[in-house]
Order: C-alpha cells, then sequence, then structure tokens
C-alpha cells in the first residue's frame, strides 16, 4: 500500500511537473509569437515614418529647388537692371562729359572771338597805316616814272632774255650730270643682263655635253682601273697615289680648279694637337667644305678578280668587304668634321676608283652604303662621285648667277634712285619756268595792262609836258 502511495505521489509529482514545463513552453511560445508580431509591427512602422521623411524630405527638396529659381531669377532680373543703370549712368556721363566739353568749347570759342575782335581792331589800324604808306610810295612812283619809263622795258627785255638764257645753259649743264650717269648705268645693267643670259645658255649646252662626257669617262676609268688593278694593288702607297691621281682628273673634267674650288692634301692641327690631312677639300658656296678621301685598300679585290675557284673568290670577297669596312671606321675615327680651321659638313666622302670593286662590296653586303652614312661616311664610286662634283660645280655656277642678280638689283636701285632724283629735278625746274613766266607776265601787266599801267602813266607825263628824246614802242 505505501509503495501505491508512494507511486502516485510521483505521478502526480511529475504530471504536475509536466503540465508546469508545458504551461512554461506554451507561455515562451505565445511570449515569442508576440514578440515577433510586435517586431513585425515596429518594423512597419518604422518603414512607414521612413517613407514619410523620404516624403517629406522630396516635398522640401522640391520646394526649396523653387525657391532657389525664384531667387536665381530675382537675382538675374537684379543683374540686367544694374547692368541697365549702369549703361544709362555711362551715358549720362558721356552726355555731361559731352556737355562740359561743349561748355568749354563755347568758352574757347568766345575767347578766340574776341582775340580775332582785337586783332582785327589792330590789321584796320595797320590797313590804315599801310594805306597811308602805299599812297606815300604812290607819290614817290609817280614822281620817278618819267625815269623808269626809259629805261624799264629795254632793261626788263635785256634781264629776261639774259636769265632765260642763263638759266637754260645752266639747266642743260645740270641734266647733262643727270642723265649721263643714268646713261652710264642704264648700259653697265643691260651688259650684265646680256652676261648672265649668255653665261646660262652656256652652262645649259656644258651640263649636256658634261654628262655625255661622265658616262664616255666612266667606261674609260672602269677599263683603265680593271687593267692596272694588278700593277697597283702590290703597295697601300701605290694605290693611294692612284686614287688621288684619277680623284683629280674628276674634279677637273667636272670643270673644278685647284686653288679655287679644291685644296688638296692641307694639313691641320688642333689646339688638343691632333694633326689632320685629308686627301681633298673641296670648298662650297657659304663658306662650307666638303672631305674627301680616296685612299681604300683594293689588295682583296685584285686578289678576288684573281681567284681561281669558287670558294677562294667568295673567301677574298669577304676580305674587300671587311678591308672597305675597316676604311670607313678609319675615317670615322678621324672625325674630320672636327677641324676647327674649316667648316666641314658632317659626313666625308670615300672615293673607290675601280667601280667594279664598289659594285661587288655592295653586292655582297647590301647594307654596306647604310652602314657607312651612320659612321659619316659616303662611299662613291667614280660615276657617283663625277655627277656629286658637278652637282658642286653647279652649285657654284648658281652662286655666281646669284651674285650677278644681287648686282644686277644693287644697279637697278640705284638707277631708280637717280631716276627718281632726275624726275624731281625735272619738277623742279617746270616750277621753276613757271615762276619765271609767271613773274614775266606780272611784270608785262605792270607794263602795259591794266588803267594805272607804266606806260600809260609815262604817256600821261608825256602830255603833260614831260620832256622826252624818245619814244616807246608799243609793239
Amino acid at each position: 500500500m505505501e509503495n501505491l502511495l508512494s507511486y502516485a505521489q510521483n505521478y502526480l509529482l511529475e504530471s504536475l511537473i509536466l503540465s508546469l514545463v508545458s504551461g512554461v513552453l506554451l507561455t515562451v511560445i505565445l511570449a515569442w509569437l508576440w514578440l515577433k508580431k510586435t517586431r513585425s509591427q515596429i518594423a512597419e512602422l518604422v518603414e512607414e515614418k521612413r517613407l514619410a521623411a523620404v516624403q517629406l524630405h522630396e516635398q522640401q527638396l522640391v520646394q526649396i529647388q523653387t525657391e532657389n529659381d525664384k531667387t536665381q531669377l530675382k537675382n538675374q532680373q537684379q543683374e540686367h537692371e544694374l547692368l541697365r543703370l549702369n549703361k544709362l549712368t555711362v551715358k549720362l556721363a558721356e552726355q555731361c562729359k559731352y556737355s562740359q566739353e561743349k561748355a568749354h568749347l563755347a568758352d574757347e570759342r568766345q575767347q578766340a572771338l574776341s582775340q580775332a575782335e582785337k586783332q582785327l581792331t589792330q590789321l584796320k589800324s595797320e590797313a590804315e597805316h599801310q594805306a597811308l604808306r602805299f599812297k606815300e610810295q604812290a607819290e614817290f612812283i609817280k614822281n620817278s616814272q618819267a625815269t623808269l619809263s626809259d629805261h624799264f622795258n629795254t632793261l626788263g627785255q635785256k634781264i629776261l632774255e639774259e636769265k632765260t638764257l642763263k638759266f637754260t645753259d645752266r639747266n642743260k649743264e645740270q641734266m647733262d650730270l643727270v642723265v649721263s650717269p643714268l646713261q652710264k648705268q642704264l648700259q653697265e645693267f643691260q651688259l650684265l643682263i646680256n652676261r648672265n643670259a649668255t653665261e646660262g645658255l652656256a652652262q645649259q649646252k656644258s651640263m649636256k655635253s658634261e654628262i655625255e662626257r661622265i658616262y664616255q669617262l666612266n667606261q674609260e676609268l672602269s677599263k683603265k682601273a680593271t687593267d692596272l688593278t694588278k700593277a697597283l694593288t702590290s703597295e697601300s702607297k701605290i694605290q693611294g697615289n692612284w686614287g688621288e691621281l684619277i680623284l683629280h682628273r674628276l674634279l677637273e673634267v667636272a670643270g673644278l680648279e685647284k686653288g679655287r674650288e679644291f685644296e688638296t692634301e692641307i694639313s691641320f692641327t688642333n689646339e688638343d694637337n691632333n694633326r689632320y690631312r685629308p686627301d681633298v677639300l673641296i670648298h662650297l658656296p657659304q663658306h662650307k667644305t666638303l672631305i674627301v678621301d680616296a685612299k681604300v685598300s683594293l689588295t682583296a679585290f685584285e686578289r678576288y678578280v684573281n681567284a681561281e675557284d669558287d670558294s677562294e673568290r667568295q673567301s677574298q670577297l669577304k676580305q674587300h668587304v671587311k678591308s672597305m669596312q675597316t676604311h670607313i671606321k678609319v675615317l670615322s675615327d678621324k672625325s674630320y668634321q672636327n677641324i676647327e680651321q674649316i667648316d666641314s659638313l658632317d659626313f666625308v666622302l670615300m672615293f673607290v676608283p675601280v667601280e667594279s670593286a664598289f659594285l661587288e662590296a655592295v653586292n655582297s653586303q647590301p647594307n654596306l652604303i647604310e652602314e657607312a652614312y651612320k659612321k659619316n661616311v659616303l662611299i662613291l664610286s667614280a660615276s657617283n662621285l663625277l655627277a656629286t662634283l658637278r652637282t658642286v660645280m653647279v652649285l657654284w655656277q648658281n652662286e655666281n648667277q646669284n651674285k650677278n642678280a644681287q648686282l644686277i638689283a644693287d644697279k637697278a636701285g640705284k638707277m631708280y634712285d637717280k631716276f627718281v632724283g632726275f624726275v624731281d629735278d625735272l619738277n623742279e625746274i617746270k616750277s621753276r619756268l613757271d615762276q619765271a613766266d609767271n613773274a614775266w607776265h606780272n611784270a608785262e601787266n605792270k607794263l602795259n595792262s591794266g588803267r594805272g599801267n607804266l606806260i600809260r602813266q609815262a604817256d600821261t607825263l608825256k602830255q603833260l609836258g614831260a620832256r622826252n628824246s624818245k619814244n616807246l614802242s608799243l609793239d
């Protein structure tokens, strides 16, 4: 029985605990659900308040923008009004200034009028005084007319003839002094024009003939160079001398003269004691100088020509190209353009006297010319160098023609100046002749024209009983 009672108590306790736990759990669930619903409502309220705040902010922005637009419009209106007022102020200032200037001008005019009235009064007084003097002079002249009438006409005619003759002789001498130099300058000007025209035609003809000579000479040089290769390639000194000989021949064929357009083997020493001795210096217009070297080695090329098989020929051709590259480097290292005593160009001409040696090297090494150019060296064969030398000669011919043209321009300027002076002198002569003619007519009018002319007054004196032994001729 006790066990049953204990079991019942335990069962009731467990049931009570279970009920209590269930109630607590249910309470928690209900509280969680209530909190969740409350949180959702709070979130909705917050979102509604946020949306309301955003809407209110947007409305405020629209209102502020509207007020801002109104303010800007008002500011623009005020600026336009201010600009209008400024313009009106400037206009009023200008009108005020104009009124002041007008008032000042009126004062000046009044002062000028007063001064003019004073001057008029003074002039009237002087006029009356002059009239009195003229009256006295008229009486004196009237008293002297009897004596002057006998000699005036003859003396006036004599003086006029002498002055006219003297004036004519003097003007003739002046015109001769002006015209003679002018005529001489015109003759010199014509001679210069004729000489330039003759030289231009001669140069055109010579250019055509020189081109033909270049072609023929190129053929001859190539043949002679090939024939002499074996004899000349044994010693470098002989090669250099032969190259210089060919170079001098080309210079002469091109029309260049030693001592005038080119110089040979001139030594130079710079401040750093470096010694330079180029083979040939070619002078260019404007004091420029072109340097030419003719000491390229052709020993390997001679071996290439005389090689018995292709293998040896290719080997010697490579040696020939290498020899030319070495000489290019030597010329580049010499830096002939640094010679202080001359104004040389930035490159040196390396002359290869044998045309075939130049062509074989370029065919074997196509970029050989480019490599040399990068080192300020230009490789030229006989034909290329001759064309270059002819170009130099043409430059000198053009330079001489330009000098002649400048001389012609100077002569023309002097002639024009002299011509202007001549025209001015002619105008002066015309003016003096007009003055003399006017003076003659004035004197003639005083003598025999008008109511009070001298002849009439002299006749009046004669009629009044003046004693005379000669009569006036009215022719």
